[in-house]
């Protein structure tokens, strides 16, 4: 049931991405760890795939992600709402994404048996 959750979540995150520049690749992210998700309690999982991903999904966010945390809450502060008013803001929130990706597919990584 938990996979579920994830999945269902995961969807929500593309489609919330659909009125993006670059949606294609932010949809496509979001849908990995939600196939994953569906697909996890039906069908054994390779565990060397899913390690590979969550580490490619945890390098990705990690070259996304500000280079100063304090600048970057310093900037959501004066922006005040969800537009990307200021610069660097939607990478943050993407690294943030991708983040969350990590720890979806990290989670189905110590769920999977060898």
């Amino acid at each position: 049931m938990l996979s579920y959750s994830i999945g269902i979540v995961f969807v929500l995150f593309a489609l919330v991405q659909l009125n993006d520049p670059d949606f294609m690749l932010w949809v496509g992210a979001y849908m990995i760890p939600a196939t994953l998700a569906f697909v996890f309690t039906h069908r054994k999982q390779n565990k060397l795939v899913l390690g590979i991903m969550a580490i490619m999904y945890l390098v990705a966010a990690i070259a996304l992600f500000p280079p100063s945390i304090a600048d970057w809450i310093s900037a959501e502060e004066k922006s005040q709402s969800l537009g990307m008013t200021l610069p660097g803001i939607e990478e943050a929130r993407e690294s943030m994404g991708l983040f969350l990706c990590f720890i979806a597919i990290a989670f189905f990584w110590f769920k999977t048996k060898k």
